[in-house]
C-alpha cells in the first residue's frame, strides 16, 4: 500500500472522500434524525459523519472513543448484506472498535431508545479507558468487552526545521498564516504537524513521516499536511492508540504566532477527531540566534502522548 497507509490506500482515499462529501449532502431521514442529536458534542464526544476509514465509510464515528454507529436500511437484512455487514464488524472490533448498529425505524421511532443505548455505551468505554485501579466496580453498569482492562500509554518526541523562502504561503497548525515569506518543501511544509506526526509515529512504533510520506513522491507533492495528519491518525489507530494530548512549540522570530494559535489548535482537534484542549501550542523566539533568528527557517518540537487498551 502506498505510504505505508494500514487503512486505505491514497487512491482509495481520495474517492472515498469524494463520495462521502456526497452523502453529507443527501443524509438518509434517519441519518439527519440521529445527528441532531450527535452533531456539535452534545453527547460529550466528538462525532464524525460520514468519516472514511479502513475502506469503507460508516456513518458516524467517534474517533477518540473508537465507537462506530451504523443506521440500517432493509437491505441490510438481506444475507448477503448481512454476513458483509458481520465481517465488516469483525475486522473494526479486532481494531479496537466498538460497532452500534440501529434500524431506520429505530432511530425514526424509537429514538429515546436509541439514544440511551448510545449513552450507555459512552459510559461503558469511559471506563474501560481509565485503569483498573480507578474504577468503581460498585458502579459499573452493562460491562462491554473492553471494561477492565489497563491502559497502555506511550509518549513519543517529534522534531522538524524548513527553511523560508519567498514566493511560498506559509502553513502553520494547518492554516494559513499572512507573511511575507513561506516554508519550502515537498509538501507543503507545514513544520508543525510534520513534527506532531513524527511524534505520534514514534510513540506507535511505526518510523517517521518521510518512511510514510515519502518526499521523492509525486503523490506527496505539494501535499496539504492535514492529509498527512490525517493519515497518520489512522496509522496510529491500526495499532489500536488513541491520541491522549500533544505539547507542541514554534520557534519563529516572524511573524508572531501567538494571536492564530486557538485557530491552529481547532484546525487540528478537527482533523485529529480530539478537543482543541488536548493541544497545546506555544510560540517562541531564539532571540535572534541561529537560523531561526536570522529568519532562515522555522522550527517545531512536540510531545505526544497515546494511548491504548491492553
Amino acid at each position: 500500500m502506498k505510504f505505508g497507509y494500514e487503512t486505505t490506500d491514497a487512491t482509495t482515499y481520495q474517492l472515498l472522500l469524494a463520495k462521502a462529501k456526497e452523502m453529507r449532502k443527501n443524509p438518509t431521514q434517519a441519518e439527519s434524525a440521529l445527528w441532531n442529536y450527535l452533531a456539535g458534542d452534545k453527547t460529550g464526544v466528538h462525532f464524525r459523519r460520514q468519516h472514511p476509514m479502513f475502506g469503507y465509510i460508516p456513518d458516524f464515528v467517534c474517533l477518540s472513543h473508537r465507537l462506530i454507529i451504523e443506521i440500517d436500511g432493509g437491505y441490510h437484512l438481506e444475507e448477503e448484506q448481512a454476513q458483509e455487514d458481520e465481517e465488516r464488524t469483525q475486522q473494526l472490533n479486532q481494531q479496537g472498535f466498538v460497532v452500534m448498529r440501529f434500524t431506520n425505524e429505530e432511530v425514526l421511532h424509537h429514538i429515546d431508545d436509541v439514544l440511551e443505548e448510545i449513552t450507555e455505551t459512552l459510559e461503558d468505554i469511559n471506563l474501560s479507558i481509565l485503569p483498573t485501579d480507578f474504577q468503581d466496580t460498585n458502579t459499573k453498569k452493562n460491562p462491554s468487552p473492553r471494561e477492565g482492562h489497563r491502559v497502555g500509554i506511550r509518549v513519543g518526541f517529534g522534531y522538524d526545521v524548513h527553511r523560508l523562502v519567498e514566493n511560498r504561503k506559509l502553513w502553520l497548525g494547518g492554516i494559513c498564516i499572512d507573511h511575507s515569506m513561506g516554508l519550502l518543501g515537498h509538501s507543503d511544509a507545514d513544520v508543525l504537524i510534520h513534527a506532531i506526526c513524527d511524534a505520534l509515529l514514534g510513540a506507535a512504533n511505526m518510523r517517521d513521516i518521510g518512511y510514510h510520506f515519502p518526499d521523492t513522491s509525486d503523490e506527496t507533492l505539494d501535499m496539504d499536511s492535514k492529509i498527512i495528519l490525517r493519515k497518520t491518525i489512522e496509522l496510529i489507530a491500526s495499532k489500536g492508540y488513541v491520541v491522549g494530548n500533544i505539547d507542541a512549540t514554534v520557534c519563529a522570530e516572524r511573524p508572531k504566532l501567538n494571536p492564530h494559535i486557538p485557530a491552529m489548535q481547532q484546525c487540528l482537534a478537527d482533523v485529529i477527531g480530539t478537543d482543541s484542549d488536548n493541544i497545546s501550542i506555544k510560540a517562541t523566539t531564539t532571540e535572534r540566534l541561529g537560523f531561526v533568528g536570522k529568519e532562515e527557517g522555522i522550527a517545531a518540537y512536540a510531545t505526544v502522548l497515546i494511548t491504548k487498551n491492553a
